[in-house]
Formats: structure tokens, sequence, C-alpha cells
């Protein structure tokens, strides 16, 4: 066989490999089965992951040239050929595909336009900003921007905006992911960069605290955010890995709006919002959406919270104009041309990060604030401010 054929499907081999193994933790990730079923499983595909490749090695260089030609009738070697080669064919497709749907993140329908720019403190991080020795090792990673904070201003189309919100400001974040692997300076920043930001309303999707020790952070974070017509909020799944109603009593104690499985409805402008929260499939509380608006002639603006973009059926099934999410980090780690590599979702990367509109609906997914680990490759932490602009399609 050519060398260059050879090594065609070696890359290709690798490229699907990694797409398969990966692609299964993301949806394993996204299910809300037990957590220790899941991290059995999640240890399990890594094994996979590492032992595979090895075989396929093994076998390969048993056969040398003849790997990819002969008829073996060795079980483990017919295993190794066949899974080679349909890694080579999944990456290819997998590879093909990115070029066919794009490579933004964005909708062009919903987004206008968009600008990015860094936020740093006012003086340097202290020394322990990154506690721990695992936290300090990947600090020292080149091109680690888990503590270079982008403020991505979008103006996003809303096919049903009311001319009296046109121009509303949200100020949308997610995942702090308080577990005291980065210390408190870092969200005192973040929170400090939100309120600088003069939103009319400030959305929080979740995934907020998950070390009991550090609940007394939330205070000079969450609980210093103010905005004209409030800040609402619900919780993601690692917030359920402490007392997560306390969490929740807690941030209502500083003036935060709980959205839960409920529906409020609001005036902003002198023009009715409905906003709702949905934090399925962990909580199953499910929101009633049809309730407040019978006092109203006008149909209200609806804004969705959500913590997973898996939820964004939900969102089109409850007729939203907006829905905020979270959850998936925007991949965490993106490679050029590849994209985004882990995200717990069903739908693995499709919702990684960026805006999505189906129909009516216009969902925005934040690459959030943190993350259980403190690493990040093009893909930097987020405070995303939301302009609404009305669409004319």
């Amino acid at each position: 066989m050519h060398p260059a054929l050879l090594t065609a499907i070696f890359l290709f081999s690798l490229l699907g490999h990694g797409y398969l193994w990966i692609a299964l933790v993301n949806r394993l990730h996204g299910w809300a089965g037990p957590r220790r079923l899941i991290d059995v499983l999640t240890y399990a595909c890594t094994a996979a992951f590492a032992m595979l490749p090895l075989l396929v090695a093994w076998q390969w260089w048993e056969w040398g040239s003849d790997f990819f030609t002969a008829k073996p009738a060795n079980p483990l070697t017919h295993f190794a050929l066949v899974y080679c080669l349909g890694c080579a064919m999944l990456g290819l497709g997998q590879l093909l595909a990115k070029f066919v749907r794009g490579f933004r993140d964005d909708d062009p329908q919903a987004v206008i336009s968009k600008e990015q720019r860094f936020v740093g403190p006012p003086q340097t991080f202290p020394p322990d900003t990154l506690q721990g020795l695992y936290p300090r090792l990947l600090g020292w990673v080149p091109g680690n921007q888990a503590l270079r904070l982008a403020v991505d201003t979008k103006r996003l189309a809303l096919p049903r905006l009311p001319q009296q919100l046109d121009g509303l400001r949200i100020v949308h974040i997610s995942d702090l992911h308080v577990t005291g692997r980065i210390g408190p300076a870092w969200f005192q920043h973040v929170a400090d960069v939100v309120n600088s930001l003069n939103a009319d309303v400030i959305m929080v999707t979740g995934d907020l605290v998950e070390n009991e020790k550090c609940r007394a952070w939330l205070n000079d974070c969450l609980g210093k955010l103010r905005a004209q017509y409030g800040v609402y909020f619900v919780i993601g799944n690692h917030d359920l890995f402490i007392d997560a109603p306390r969490t929740v009593a807690d941030l209502t104690s500083l003036g935060l709006i709980p959205m839960g499985g409920t529906s409020v409805l609001a005036q902003w402008n002198d023009y009715p919002v409905l906003i709702a929260g949905n934090e399925l499939p962990w909580e199953r509380r499910l929101a009633d959406l049809s309730q407040p608006e019978h006092t109203h002639a006008m149909r209200p603006l609806r804004i969705l919270l959500m913590h997973s973009p898996d939820q964004f059926d939900w969102a089109c099934e409850s007729d939203g104009d907006l829905a905020l999410a979270g959850h998936t980090h925007g991949g965490q780690i993106c490679f050029p041309i590849l994209g985004a590599v882990a995200a717990p979702s069903l739908y693995g990367t499709r919702f990684a990060g960026g805006t999505f509109r189906r129909g009516n609906t216009v969902m925005h997914v934040t690459r959030g604030i943190s993350g259980e680990t403190p690493m990040r490759w093009r893909c930097p932490p987020e405070i995303a401010v939301l302009e609404l602009v009305r669409s004319e399609t």
C-alpha cells in the first residue's frame, strides 16, 4: 500500500478514534443518570480510549504492510483491522461534515454583530488564585485561558421583539463552578465587570457552587450583582452535589430571583415579559407558562432560562423568544478546524457554545465563567452582553 495512503488512514483513524470515545463521554455527561454509574462508564471509556490504539498498533506492527490486505484468521487481528478502518471512515466523515456545516458558532440570522474584548483585573490576581497543586500546574500550561476573562457583546435579532424592548441589554453568565480550585478574587472580579456593564437585567444559568466551604464566596460575587430589572437564576447539576435548596435560599436572601421550575410575569419599560426557568433533566419541576398571560392583551416577550442547551426543544415548544443556557463551557478546549472537544450534552458538541435559531426561538449558549478543571484553550471564560433588536424576518 502506498505510504501516503497509509499515512492518511493512520491520521483519520486517530481522528475518528478520538471523536468516537469523546462523543460517548459527552453524551454520558448529558444524561441525568446516577453519578457513580456515569463515573464508572467514563473510566471505562477512558480505558478504551487509551488501550485500543495500542492494540491496533501492535497488530499493525505484527502484520506490517499486510495488515490492510491480508485476511487474518485471528479474531483479535480482524477486530483491530475493522476498528482501524471504521475509525478512519468516521474521522473523514466528521471532518467533511465540519466543512459542510461551516465553522461559525453563531447563526447569522440571529446575530447581527458581535465584538469580543478581554478584561483584566485592576491589579494582578494574588498568587493563590489557583489553589492546589493540580490547578497550579494547569496554570503553567501554555495558552491556558482559564483566568482570561472575555466580554462578548452580541446584537441579537428576535423576530417578535416589541418596539418597547428594542435595545434591551441582558448580561448572561453561567457555570461559575465555585469549587475552591480558583480563589475568590476571580469571582469578585467577574462580579465587578458584570456590574460595570450597566445591564438592564442579569441572567445566571446554573452550576454556581459545589463546595460547602466556599458558600460565603457567593456574598462577594453573585450577591453584588445589580440590574434595573433584577437578577434571575436557575441552578445546574453540579449545584446538586451539595445542598441545592440551601443554595437557592442563600441566593434569594441576597436579592436574586429563583426561576427553577417556575415563571414570573414582569413589566419592563411598560411591556409584559414572561421569564421562566428549566432545570431539567436533573430537577423535574417544569414551569407553567400558560396562566400569567391570561390577564394581558399583549403577548409577553418570553425569556427562558435553562441550564442545559439540550432543552432547546422545550424552549421551542414553549414558544420562547430567547432561551439562555450554559453547561457545555464552550467545549473548554477548542482545536483549529476541529472545534470544541468536551461538551456534556446528548447532542455532543453541537451546542457547545454560540447562538442558534429555530423558528422564532433564539438560544444563546454561553461558554461560562469557570469549570471543575481550570483549563481552557482557545475558549476563554465569557460574560455575554446580549443587546436585543427587532428582526425583519
